[in-house]
């Protein structure tokens, strides 16, 4: 019963058409806010056009001992049950040294890589040829877990991702338990593990191991798209980083 409650929700505030929203988050660690984030996104029914662009920039503490800026664009078209990614870019800051990724798809899915800066950032395990076809962009994931979750009204979502330096394998399963903190609507459990690139400043038991995470989605007003919400990420270092959505707005006019 509530599962059909919850399809009947999401599908009567899917919009029709690809309008373009702007979704506002901050993140904490520990009860401390250490950044903001900023995404900006269209995402219209299977067989029309993409776009999913995020902002984010380190605040108070973090921005002191991690100073980072980071811009990110993926471009594609929406097929049924997948993304179909033409481009992704990323820029920015890492303490203080600037990054670049720039990924171009062919039509078969093939990813190349167009700009990497710096070429090498750290020792890595290889990654095989095959890693740049049949994966999508970590952007292109989530607009695909998204629609998925749209149509469904279930998170179970399966992908691989390249982001032009490591390979990584999400599986995405709905929460079997319904909790109130979930506003009511849908949790999201994340499983993902790294399969190529990966760093190797540390044993490699401990960077080849899964890391788990979780998103709710929900509609945050009428005529709104379901979306992340609230978002969990266990963290080596930080423990527990959370995002939680402050404002979402329709950008009229805009494309």
């Amino acid at each position: 019963m509530f599962g059909r409650v919850v399809l009947t929700l999401l599908l009567l505030t899917a919009p029709a058409s690809a309008e373009r929203w702007r979704a506002t988050y901050v993140i904490t660690a520990a009860g401390i806010t250490v950044a903001d984030a900023e995404v900006r996104f269209t995402l219209g029914p299977a067989g029309t056009p993409y776009s999913i662009e995020t902002r984010s920039r380190t605040r108070g503490v973090a921005a002191w001992l991690i100073r980072s800026e980071t811009r990110a664009l993926s471009e594609g078209v929406l097929r049924t049950g997948a993304a179909q990614p033409r481009r992704y870019q990323t820029e920015g800051t890492w303490r203080g040294m600037p990054r670049r990724t720039l990924l171009e798809y062919a039509p078969d899915g093939t990813a190349r890589v167009a700009a990497l800066e710096p070429l090498q950032d750290m020792e890595r395990t290889p990654v095989p040829d095959d890693a740049r076809r049949g994966h999508v962009d970590p952007l292109s994931a989530i607009v695909m877990l998204t629609a998925h979750v749209r149509e469904t009204a279930r998170c179970d979502v399966r992908a691989r991702t390249f982001d032009g330096r490591r390979v990584t394998a999400f599986e995405v399963t709905t929460h079997p338990v319904v909790l109130a903190s979930d506003r009511g609507l849908l949790r999201c459990d994340v499983e993902s593990r790294p399969i190529a690139g990966i760093p190797l400043d540390r044993p490699i038991e401990d960077t080849s191991r899964p890391t788990r995470s979780s998103l709710v989605f929900g509609v945050p007003q009428p005529g709104a798209p379901a979306i992340p919400v609230q978002v969990e990420i266990a963290s080596r270092w930080w423990g527990t980083i959370q995002a939680s959505l402050v404002e979402l707005t329709e950008e009229r006019g805009q494309r």
